[in-house]
């Protein structure tokens, strides 16, 4: 398998997994948990479990000189979590899920001012294409959200741009696993000072609304992060971005199969789109990456 194909694989696979998020998100809701609490105990339990992983299967920890980049990135992830979750007090969903999926267009224009990556008229063609497939799927369709709402959504994009353009950097002939796990021990910490600063870290929903955060940690978190981190590596920012706005479509049909919600014609005309713009990506050749940030 080629290291192409196997980071494609891979970035698919993270979507696979952080799609699942919303509706998981919804369920542990629905049963009382409390928002922040949530998140911290996602991602303690995600960090724990990639460390348990570690240790049974006596897998050597990424060397001590390069925690502190890994450490940086795991803050980046806290950020852009805390943020985009927070967001949602004042804006819908689809305004948040529409503004948030811009974040290729970003990566793609940092990538070229700071990594090399050629910024083509294909490549930014791909790019908008994707980004108009992700718009059309979560249907704006008017509706409007506090500034404030906005504001922090926008703060999640540039955190998640940053992160993808860091972890290139920071991930560089590292195991995926091994600076996932060094990573999230610095977003549990993060997230964890927040919940405790808001009211503390008891989750609330019972035996369900815990499982459920459980299952957040594992199936969308602890894998799909260590996929993206893989993913990353292997392609680089630009084109795991793109590759990457797959989420979207993925996560309105688990959306419709587990909570029944309803599925609009012009969301399958988004998914079109955006699937239209990863296979002209996808059949791009871009020059290899000057690694500026070496």
């Amino acid at each position: 398998m080629s290291r192409e194909l196997r980071g494609i694989l891979a970035i698919f696979g993270s979507a696979i997994g952080y799609s699942h998020l919303p509706t998981l998100g919804k369920l542990a809701l629905a049963e009382g948990v409390r928002v922040l609490p949530m998140v911290a105990w996602r991602f303690v339990l995600a960090s724990a479990v990639l460390w348990l992983f570690i240790g049974v299967t006596r897998r050597a920890a990424p060397p001590r000189d390069r925690w502190p980049a890994l450490l940086a990135l795991g803050a980046l992830y806290g950020v852009n979590a805390t943020a985009y979750l927070a967001s949602l007090q004042w804006v819908s969903a689809s305004l948040a899920s529409l503004v948030f999926f811009t974040y290729p267009a970003v990566v793609i224009v940092l990538a070229a001012a700071f990594l090399g990556e050629p910024l083509t008229r294909p490549r930014v063609t791909a790019t908008l294409l994707a980004i108009a497939g992700c718009a059309l799927i979560v249907g704006l369709e008017g509706q409007r959200g506090e500034p404030i709402g906005v504001l922090l959504i926008l703060m999640s994009v540039v955190f998640v741009a940053v992160y993808i353009l860091v972890g290139q950097a920071a991930l560089r002939d590292l195991p995926a696993h091994g600076a996932a796990a060094v990573s999230l021990l610095a977003t549990a910490a993060l997230t964890t000072l927040v919940a405790l600063l808001t009211g503390g870290l008891a989750l609330g929903g019972g035996t369900r609304g815990a499982l459920l955060v459980a299952l957040m940690a594992l199936i969308s978190t602890a894998i799909p992060v260590t996929l993206l981190l893989a993913g990353i590596r292997d392609l680089g920012p630009g084109q795991a971005a793109i590759y990457a706005t797959v989420e979207p479509l993925l996560a309105v049909s688990i959306a419709a199969l587990v909570l029944g919600e309803r599925i609009a014609p012009l969301q399958y005309v988004g998914g079109a789109v955006l699937l239209s713009g990863i296979l002209w990506l996808r059949l791009q050749r871009p020059r290899p990456l000057r690694r500026q940030l070496e």
